[in-house]
C-alpha cells in the first residue's frame, strides 16, 4: 500500500505522534503503536519509534501502511511447550520453525493462532494487541527457547519496558562456524541493509547500537559452541555480529549462506552428512531472567536445547575436540 504523508499544522502543533496519526489515518493508537515498533514511521525523513513524541508545525510525518495486515485472527490448534505459568503470563520452550506472530508471507499458522487456541480467546489476551496479542519480544522462525508471552495488556506494556530499559537478561547458545579460544563482545551498531531490505548490516545509513558479549563453552576444529549474551534487542542481532565476526551460526540461511559449501570439504564424511541435512539455524535461547510484573519476583527460566543441537554437538565432541 502507498505511504501515507501528513503535514502537522500550528492547531497539531504538540500532540504526540500516535494520537496525530490515530486522528488522521482512523487507525487506532495500538495499531499505530505496533507500526512505530516495526520502524514504518518517519518524522522528517528520519524512522521514530516512540509514541510520545512530540510533534511541531511543519513537521512530515510518513505512516507506511503494511500491505493487507491481518486484522482478525482465529484460533489454530498447536503444540506449546510450556516452562511456566501463572495468570498474568507464561513461558514457553519455542520450537525450531515456528513462526511467532503474523507477517507479510506467514499469515495462517503461528505462534499467536496456537496461543489464541490454547488460551480460549480470552478477552484480556486478545485485546493486549490487534495483531500480536501477548507478544513482548520475538524469536526468529529458526530460534528456539524461551518466549515470554504477556496474558493481558498491562502486563504485556509492563514487561516491554523491562526489555526497553534491558532489565531483561537473555543468555543463547548457538553453534558457530571456526573456532572461537576466548571471550568478548561485538559493538557494531546495525540497521537496515541499504541493499537487501530483508537483511540488518553494520553497513546501513539508520544504525543503533548493538552489543552482543560471547563465550566459548568448547571449541573444536570447525566450529565453536558459544554462549551468547546480547544486551540490546535489535533485530537479528547475534546473528548479523556473529557473521560479521566472520563465526556465522550453522544453519542460518541468511546470513550464513554459502558457508557450508565453502568449508564442507573440510569436514569428515560423517559431518558433511549431518550439514547437508541441517535446515535450521543452530540458535537456542536458553535462559531468560525477568522480574514479575504483578509479584515482583525474579525468575529465571531454562529452556532445555532441542534434539538437533544436541545430536550435532554429541557428534563435535565425538571427532572434532580439540
Amino acid at each position: 500500500m502507498p505511504p501515507l504523508n501528513y503535514l502537522v499544522s500550528e492547531t497539531e502543533s504538540g500532540l504526540r505522534i500516535d494520537q496525530f496519526l490515530a486522528q488522521q489515518s482512523g487507525q487506532s493508537r495500538a495499531v499505530i503503536q505496533e507500526h512505530l515498533k516495526e520502524l514504518l514511521v518517519h518524522l522528517n525523513h528520519q524512522p521514530v519509534t516512540k509514541p510520545a513524541t512530540r510533534l511541531k508545525t511543519g513537521d512530515i510525518v510518513v505512516l507506511l501502511l503494511k500491505d493487507n495486515e491481518e486484522t482478525s485472527l482465529t484460533p489454530v490448534q498447536g503444540k506449546l511447550d510450556i516452562l511456566f505459568e501463572d495468570e498474568h503470563l507464561l513461558l514457553i520452550n519455542k520450537a525450531q520453525g515456528v513462526v511467532v506472530h503474523p507477517a507479510a508471507g506467514h499469515r495462517g499458522d503461528t505462534l499467536v493462532h496456537h496461543l489464541l487456541f490454547y488460551l480460549g480467546s480470552a478477552q484480556d489476551f486478545t485485546d493486549s494487541s490487534p495483531f500480536r496479542p501477548g507478544i513482548v519480544h520475538r524469536l526468529d522462525r529458526g530460534t528456539s527457547g524461551v518466549l515470554l508471552i504477556a496474558k493481558n495488556r498491562k502486563v504485556q506494556d509492563s514487561l516491554s519496558l523491562q526489555f526497553k530499559n534491558r532489565e531483561v537478561k537473555k543468555e543463547y547458545e548457538a553453534i558457530v562456524w571456526g573456532a572461537i579460544k576466548s571471550s568478548g563482545t561485538l559493538r557494531n551498531a546495525i540497521g537496515r541493509d541499504r541493499i537487501h531490505r530483508k537483511k540488518m548490516s553494520s553497513k546501513s545509513s539508520f544504525k543503533r547500537p548493538a552489543e552482543t558479549s560471547y563465550t566459548p563453552l568448547q571449541a573444536f576444529r570447525h566450529f565453536t559452541h558459544l554462549l551468547v549474551r546480547p544486551h540490546t534487542g535489535r533485530t537479528h542481532q547475534i546473528r548479523v555480529h556473529l557473521s560479521e565476526f566472520s563465526h556465522s551460526i550453522v544453519g542460518d540461511p541468511l546470513y550464513g549462506k554459502g558457508t557450508t559449501q565453502k568449508r564442507l570439504h573440510l569436514l569428515s564424511p560423517e559431518l558433511q552428512r549431518q550439514m547437508e541435512s541441517v535446515t535450521m539455524t543452530f540458535l537456542h535461547a536458553s535462559s531468560l531472567e525477568f522480574t514479575h510484573p504483578v509479584t515482583q519476583h525474579r525468575h529465571i527460566i531454562k529452556a532445555p536445547r532441542p534434539e538437533s543441537f544436541e545430536n550435532l554437538l554429541s557428534l563435535l565432541k565425538k571427532e572434532n575436540a580439540l
